[in-house]
């Protein structure tokens, strides 16, 4: 209409009532103003309102309240059973790629040919792929993408190209990343106002979480794989060439001297090829920078597979120890608790104390300063008898934590040694970085920082300090 508007070719405008033409007021307004412009008139039939007519001004003014309020109030009523339904059950308006609904039982299905390509992009990307690189992989097998099976409308502003269903970067991300597939659906994650024509972000803990909706496609070990190496990559953000899957020290591996990252080579020898890394600014900008750092990519995996294993004695180490100071410490448990019991019975009568002193500085004010140095040398009694009460309970909680932790991460590593190598998803998860330092002699030296909490750290062992109470 504003086109036909602007080439002269209108007059007049009929509409049943000024709803038809729009429900915002102020958007509404300013389209009539641009009609009143170009001496194009609006005649609502139903209401008997002529914008050239002075006299309905104010009445076209109110008319637009009513509408703008009659479409808000819809607006907020409709999203009010959505928010719900979203609440209650679980709201499906569109299935991803692997699923389908029955329309029989209205119950979530996995589509066995779908759920296929879903589980290889996992597979793929947990192998080392990048997001580009599995598109061009789908894309060659003449795979549809994802938009295609959940039939939706590609907008008319999109190229030519997207009507052929290519996979894409985003597409790939946005499979990687939707909890379905772990069965496990998610409601209310934005909010669209498509009368301000806005989109928010709802924060993760107001949002409506359903686990166990539907049969899950991908196991948790490697969906949890995938959202880890989702969110390193975005960091290190590691390049492969060709199609090739990312090289497994791929951004991880740097250099001690000049802070480059190493560069993956890939070298023959009589016959056979092997992964060596090198330093970038020697690479690029010679000897006279810095020096190569040559190292093969199976030397650091013997390396790295050694090191997993010291981890995993000193970790068992620790456990046992743990185990013995659990143990100690329930024997003596009674014993604090018993204290404890005696620091809060002290607690009260200070606390008992301090109000009868309140009382009678009220009644003789002239000596309010020795009531008042009374009252704090109470009260600094009662913070400390609580500090030592809250550091036994501090003690019982972090010694049962840390035992927890060490069994559970014993457990983890023993899983990862006992494939016999370690995978590159389990070699991500497990490396923060790799850093190389070259010696006078050509020798290398190679410091491996791992990732968690409980690598590296010093084990302080302490106890709750107790006096006898008076």
């Amino acid at each position: 209409m504003e086109q036909a508007v602007s080439e002269s070719l209108i007059d007049v405008v009929l509409v049943k009532d000024l709803s038809r033409l729009g429900r915002h007021r102020t958007q509404t307004a300013l389209f009539i103003d641009h009609l009143r412009e170009n001496n194009v008139k609006v005649i609502s039939v139903t209401e008997g309102i002529d914008t050239t007519n002075e006299n309905d001004d104010l009445l076209i003014g109110f008319k637009q309240i009513f509408n703008d309020f009659y479409a808000k109030d819809i607006s907020r009523k409709v999203k009010a059973g959505i928010r719900q339904k979203q609440k209650n059950n679980g709201l499906v308006l569109s299935l991803p790629m692997g699923y389908y609904l029955d329309k029989n039982t209205g119950t979530v299905e996995i589509d066995k040919e779908t759920s296929e390509y879903v589980q290889e992009v996992f597979r793929l990307y947990v192998e080392g792929y990048g997001l580009t690189t599995i598109a061009r992989l789908m894309n060659e097998r003449g795979i549809r993408s994802p938009e295609y099976y959940q039939n939706r409308k590609l907008a008319d502003w999109k190229p030519s190209i997207s009507k052929k269903y290519l996979w894409v970067q985003t597409a790939v991300k946005r499979l990687l990343c939707n909890e379905l597939y772990i069965g496990t659906l998610v409601n209310h994650k934005t909010v669209t106002s498509k009368i301000y024509k806005t989109k928010t972000f709802i924060p993760i803990e107001e949002q409506y979480r359903h686990e166990n909706f539907c049969e899950p496609i991908i196991d948790l070990h490697t969906w949890e794989q995938a959202q880890f190496l989702l969110k390193q990559r975005s960091k290190i953000n590691p390049r492969s060439n060709g199609g090739r899957k990312l090289h497994r020290y791929s951004g991880l591996i740097k250099c001690a001297e000049c802070g480059s990252h190493l560069i993956a080579k890939i070298r023959k020898w009589q016959g056979r090829e092997y992964v060596e890394y090198t330093c970038n600014s020697n690479h690029r900008y010679g000897k006279q920078y810095c020096t190569p750092h040559r190292i093969r990519e199976s030397q650091l995996d013997r390396l790295i597979y050694d090191e997993v294993q010291s981890l995993r004695e000193r970790i068992v180490s620790e456990s046992e120890k743990y185990d013995s100071i659990v143990k100690e410490w329930i024997k003596r448990k009674p014993a604090y608790e018993m204290k404890t019991q005696q620091y809060n019975e002290k607690i009260l009568a200070l606390k008992q104390q301090i109000e009868d002193l309140i009382m009678e500085r009220i009644t003789d004010k002239s000596r309010s300063e020795f009531y008042n140095s009374m009252i704090e040398k109470r009260e600094r009694e009662i913070e400390l008898l609580e500090n030592k009460i809250s550091e036994c309970h501090e003690y019982d909680k972090v010694c049962k934590q840390r035992q927890e932790l060490l069994k559970s991460t014993s457990m983890l590593l023993d899983e990862v040694l006992s494939q016999g190598e370690i995978s590159d998803a389990n070699l991500r998860m497990l490396v923060k970085s790799v850093t190389i330092h070259q010696n006078e002699d050509k020798s290398i030296d190679v410091h491996f920082e791992m990732n968690g909490d409980f690598v590296g750290s010093t084990t302080i062992m302490w106890e709750p300090e107790f006096e006898a109470v008076r």
